[in-house]
């Protein structure tokens, strides 16, 4: 089996253990009685939405570069790269938590003339649309820009040192 396949499946039967587990959290809270307030069991739905959400958003790192202790200019890129890589997680989280809120906030409305969701379908329809309202909110932020913007600027200085450290004849100084 390659990588790839291994991965994919890891992550549909993660994907598949995390719809059942909101599934069971969504149809108990659905069936408590209806009240002004949030329904019960909804709250613990957030934090768990939220970190799925966020391991499928999270930016790759580069794996550790061997020898990039030995090198100060090498060491230092990829100190940078890790921090831009940190940042933007922070970005991804925020929308993580959001689009969780908007999800339990959604499962939480009384409205008299919409439909109950009663199907895995129907619970997985209304998670993608808030997940994606949530992403648009923030991918178009200023904050989520910048973060991007240094991550990808990062990326490229340690990929130029590590070039440069592997082909020191090129012309270029260390």
């Amino acid at each position: 089996m390659t990588d790839a396949v291994r991965q994919l499946l890891e992550f549909s039967q993660q994907y598949a253990g995390f719809a059942m587990d909101c599934w069971r959290l969504a149809a108990g809270a659905v069936a408590a009685p209806v009240a002004a307030a949030p329904k019960p069991g909804l709250e613990a739905l957030q934090p768990m939405f939220a970190e799925h959400y966020r391991q499928l958003l999270a930016p790759a790192m580069p794996p550790e570069i061997p020898g990039a202790a030995a090198a100060p200019v090498m060491a230092a890129a990829l100190a940078r790269c890790q921090r831009a890589a940190q940042a933007l997680a922070a970005q991804t989280t925020a929308a993580a938590a959001d689009a969780a809120r908007r999800l339990v906030e959604e499962l939480s409305r009384n409205d008299a003339g919409a439909a109950p969701i009663t199907t895995l379908r129907g619970l997985h329809d209304l998670w993608i649309e808030c997940g994606e309202a949530a992403w648009a909110a923030t991918v178009h932020g200023d904050a989520y820009a910048a973060a991007q913007a240094e991550w990808l600027a990062a990326l490229i200085e340690l990929q130029f040192e590590q070039r440069r450290l592997q082909h020191p004849a090129s012309g270029m100084a260390p």
